[in-house]
């Protein structure tokens, strides 16, 4: 698989980059002395201007040290201080099982305690692997190529000890002003990412993305800064931030994320309803509902679809082990529970049926919708 990465069929390389994912992380839990060999390779393969698909390479190194990027595009990973997944996004790792009206999803889950990096570990050792390319990265951030230059921050942002973390900040924050708009994004949520374990650092970092947020710039690079600050948890400085996300949301969050950006998952609607939720004060939650309720219609995706009406019902719908009346909601749980009933994409999956039926209510669409509608008041 290695040899094939290098080789002239495009198909080829793309089918050794996926098997080498699948047989050195696997689920995103299981790490094997064989990731550790490879990731020199890897390097190697960076360092040399005539590899094809580097931004493709930098982008599985980030997956190799982490094991599933997605389970930390909100709090971070730092294989000192962040290593459980924050449920900010929904694991790249997901299985299916057949039974009753809809399949059910099984997405691969985290420890509780994450991803193994003690010291004298095999994760660390991968980590340690990995950090010691940043000069590669680093030399990779002036490549004639804006993809490859776009997955410098994206590797950078998952390898935030130091002092590999001090050198890509400086790098990350040079990219700000690349002319390649994908790039600004992607150094946006790189720079968040890289200054997020350094108090010291935070100052510096907020302003110069909020310096490049007051002024106008095109949709991604905007969005990206927007996710950018508000996992900086400053809800006094982000009031138009978050503002702008809500309206994002609510109007379904419309995809601006080119195919090739390395960043998966941040475009969606569930990942910018979640990050906003858990970049701001938890009192301010409720903001959200009604944009997050309008938008659920609107998402074709099933997966996203899914994730969104999924974050509904845990925030704002009621929890009862014993089944629920419908006179014993509030008009705020209802209005959640119509918007869920509404969007058929939401129900493709089984596991929002099941996290209804373990909240005591209906857990198919049919009987949920006719559950509202035969227990509403009756007028007058």
């Amino acid at each position: 698989m290695l040899a094939d990465l290098t080789s002239a069929t495009p198909a080829r390389r793309g089918l050794a980059r996926s098997g080498l994912l699948a047989a050195l992380v696997g689920d995103g839990r299981r790490l094997t002395p064989a990731t550790l060999e490879v990731v020199p390779a890897l390097i190697g393969l960076i360092a040399d201007p005539a590899t094809p698909d580097r931004a493709a390479l930098l982008s599985l190194i980030a997956e190799l040290v982490t094991g599933d990027t997605c389970w930390f595009l909100h709090d971070g990973f730092h294989v000192d201080h962040q290593r459980r997944a924050d449920s900010a996004a929904r694991s790249r790792h997901v299985g299916y099982a057949a039974g009753g009206p809809h399949p059910a999803r099984l997405l691969t889950r985290l420890a509780d305690d994450g991803r193994s990096t003690e010291p004298g570990s095999l994760g660390r050792a991968i980590a340690e692997a990995a950090a010691a390319g940043m000069p590669t990265y680093l030399a990779a951030a002036v490549d004639p190529d804006p993809a490859v230059r776009a997955a410098v921050p994206f590797v950078c942002g998952f390898l935030t000890s130091e002092p590999a973390a001090r050198v890509a900040a400086v790098t990350l924050q040079r990219l700000l002003d690349d002319p390649a708009p994908v790039v600004r994004a992607s150094a946006a949520l790189g720079l968040s990412h890289a200054t997020r374990f350094v108090p010291a650092w935070w100052e510096g970092a907020f302003h110069e993305l909020d310096r490049r947020w007051s002024r106008g710039c095109a949709p991604l690079v905007r969005r990206c800064l927007a996710l950018a600050l508000v996992r900086f948890d400053q809800p006094a400085r982000t009031r138009a931030v978050r503002a702008y996300l809500t309206d994002q949301l609510a109007a379904g969050v419309p995809r601006v994320a080119p195919s090739r950006f390395p960043w998966c998952r941040v475009d969606s609607a569930p990942f910018v309803m979640c990050t906003s939720y858990l970049g701001t004060d938890p009192a301010e939650r409720d903001l959200l509902r009604g944009p997050a309720c309008a938008a659920l219609p609107s998402i074709d995706d099933p997966h996203d679809a899914a994730d969104l009406a999924l974050w509904i019902a845990r925030l704002w719908t009621p929890a009862s082990h014993a089944p629920l009346a419908r006179a014993a909601i509030t008009p705020d749980e209802a209005a959640a529970l119509e918007a869920i009933a509404a969007a058929p994409r939401a129900w493709h999956w089984g596991d929002l049926g099941e996290e209804l039926r373990d909240r005591g209510l209906p857990s198919d669409r049919a009987a949920l919708r006719r559950w509202l509608r035969d227990r509403a008041p009756a007028a007058g």
